[in-house]
């Protein structure tokens, strides 16, 4: 059973990506909760393979 499941959900997953519905082309407002491994979290984004981070000054 749970092989009929993994397999609808890589075909579902495929027949997404052929349609161009893929995580980078969404357009939506709703919020989205990534993994903190995940480079596009919010506590890693501006962090480069480097490890250095650019942190622009604040305007006051």
């Amino acid at each position: 059973m749970m092989s009929l499941i993994k397999r609808g959900v890589a075909a579902y997953d495929r027949w997404c990506e052929k349609m161009g519905l893929v995580p980078e082309n969404r357009r939506c407002c709703a919020p989205v909760r990534y993994d903190s491994d995940d480079s596009r979290h919010p506590a890693n984004r501006g962090k480069q393979e480097g490890g250095t981070v650019k942190v622009k000054p604040d305007a006051d």
